[in-house]
C-alpha cells in the first residue's frame, strides 16, 4: 500500500510538473496561430529563439517555467515559440526584423506587433513585459503613436523610455536626455521621481543621481532600503571609475572609505575591486600585489566570479608586467577551484595561463571551456576552440 501511494505522488507530481510553464505551440502552423488569436481575441507572444542561443535556453528554465509568468501568459496570450533559423521562423525573422536573441514579440492576430522586448530577463521583469504587452495603453505600439503625436508630459516619455529600452536603446537613450533635462523637483520628489531616478541616474554627480544623493531618505515611501542601498553603491561605484581614470588619488581614497569601512559584505568586496582597479590603472606593482593578495585571504576569497573578473583585467592590462601576470594567475586558478563548472571562469584561468606560457595547464583549462561553451552561443564555441588553437602554438 505504501508503495502505492509512492507511486501515485510521483504519477501525480510528475502531471503537475508536465503542466508548469508557458504552453506554447498549441497549433501545427502560424496561420492557424493567427486564426487561434483572432477566435479568442487574443495577442500572439512568440518567444523568437535559435538552436544555440543559451540567453534563450536560461530563459526556457529559469523564467518561462515560473507559475506566476505560465499563469499570466497562458492566460493572455497564445504561446508560440519559434525557431527563427528553421520552417516558417526564417520568414517571419525578416519580416519582423529579428536581429538578437531571444527576442520577444506581442503580435496581434493580424500579424502586428504590439509590443516587443528582447533579452536574458528576470521572472519579475519578464512578467512586467507581459502586463504592459497585455494592456492596450501601456504596450510599446500605443506609445508609439502617442509619443509620435506629440504627448511628452514627463510620466508618459518615462513609460514609453522603459518600454523601449530592450527593443531600442538608441531612441530610448534620446528619450532618457529628454527625461534627465525636463523632469522638475517636484516630479523628482514623488514615486514618478524614484521611478525616472532609479532608470536613470548614472552616477551620483549626475542630475538624477545628485538629487538622489542628496535626498535619499524621501524615497522611502517608494522604495526599499535594499533597492536605495544597490542604487548608491551603483552611483558611488560609477564616480570612482571617473576618479580612476583621472588619476585623481585623494577623491578615490575619500570614497573608497564608503566601502572597506562598511559592515556590509557586498560593499567591502566592491571596495576590494575598485581599489585592485586604481592601483592596476596607475601601473602601482606592489601595492595591487598587497591589495589582491589581502583580498584573495579575505573578502573575495569564496567569490568565483569577482576573482575571475579581476584575473581577466590583470592579463588585459598588465600583459607586459610578470608581477601582476602572476597575481592573475593566483586569483583564475582560485576561482576555477572555487567554480571549475563555470566557462568564464575556465576561460580566464586559461587565458592567464597562455600569457604565462603555462602550456599544460593553460590546455586542461580551455578544453574543459571548450566543453562548457556547448551550451553556449555559437560565437562563444568559436572563441573557446580558438584559444585551444592559440594554446596548442606554444
Amino acid at each position: 500500500m505504501k508503495n502505492l501511494l509512492m507511486f501515485l505522488f510521483l504519477l501525480i507530481s510528475g502531471s503537475l510538473k508536465a503542466q508548469e510553464g508557458i504552453k506554447f505551440n498549441q497549433t501545427s502552423n502560424w496561420k492557424e496561430t493567427t486564426e487561434k488569436a483572432a477566435t479568442q481575441n487574443k495577442l500572439i507572444f512568440i518567444d523568437c529563439y535559435t538552436s544555440w542561443c543559451a540567453p534563450c535556453k536560461w530563459m526556457d528554465k529559469n523564467v518561462f517555467v515560473a507559475p506566476s509568468v505560465a499563469a499570466f501568459f497562458n492566460e493572455h496570450f497564445i504561446n508560440a515559440k519559434i525557431d527563427m533559423e528553421k520552417g516558417e521562423g526564417i520568414e517571419l525573422r525578416k519580416k519582423y526584423n529579428v536581429q538578437s536573441f531571444p527576442t520577444f514579440l506581442f503580435v496581434n492576430d493580424k500579424g502586428e506587433v504590439v509590443h516587443r522586448t528582447a533579452s536574458k530577463m528576470s521572472v519579475a521583469e519578464f512578467l512586467e513585459e507581459g502586463k504592459m504587452a497585455a494592456d492596450p495603453k501601456r504596450n510599446l505600439s500605443f506609445l508609439k503613436k502617442k509619443y509620435e503625436s506629440g504627448q511628452r508630459d514627463i510620466p508618459f516619455i518615462l513609460d514609453y523610455y522603459l518600454a523601449l529600452q530592450k527593443s531600442d536603446r538608441g531612441a530610448a537613450e534620446k528619450i532618457g536626455k529628454d527625461i534627465v533635462t525636463g523632469i522638475t523637483e517636484q516630479e523628482l520628489n514623488s514615486a514618478l521621481g524614484w521611478k525616472a531616478v532609479k532608470a536613470l541616474a548614472r552616477t551620483e554627480n549626475d542630475r538624477l543621481g545628485a538629487y538622489f544623493m542628496a535626498n535619499e531618505s524621501k524615497y522611502g515611501a517608494w522604495s526599499s532600503a535594499e533597492e536605495r542601498e544597490q542604487l548608491t553603491d551603483r552611483l558611488v561605484s560609477s564616480s570612482m571609475y571617473g576618479y580612476i581614470y583621472a588619476k585623481d588619488e585623494t577623491a578615490f581614497m575619500k570614497k573608497l572609505a564608503f566601502f572597506n569601512g562598511s559592515d556590509k559584505a557586498d560593499r567591502r568586496k566592491q571596495g576590494a575591486m575598485l581599489e585592485a582597479d586604481f592601483y592596476l590603472e596607475q601601473d602601482r606593482t606592489a601595492d595591487y600585489k598587497r591589495v589582491t593578495d589581502e583580498a584573495l585571504k579575505g573578502v573575495l576569497k569564496a567569490d568565483a566570479e569577482k576573482l575571475s573578473f579581476l584575473a581577466r583585467r590583470a592579463d588585459y592590462k598588465g600583459a607586459s608586467n610578470p608581477a601582476i601576470l602572476q597575481q592573475a594567475y593566483l586569483m583564475a586558478k582560485h576561482a576555477v577551484a572555487l567554480e571549475p563548472e563555470e566557462y568564464s571562469i575556465q576561460s580566464t584561468f586559461a587565458k592567464v595561463c597562455l600569457s604565462l606560457k603555462k602550456k599544460e595547464e593553460a590546455l586542461i583549462a580551455a578544453k574543459k571551456s571548450r566543453q562548457l561553451a556547448d551550451a553556449e552561443t555559437s560565437k562563444i564555441q568559436k572563441l573557446a576552440q580558438e584559444l585551444i588553437d592559440k594554446i596548442e602554438l606554444l
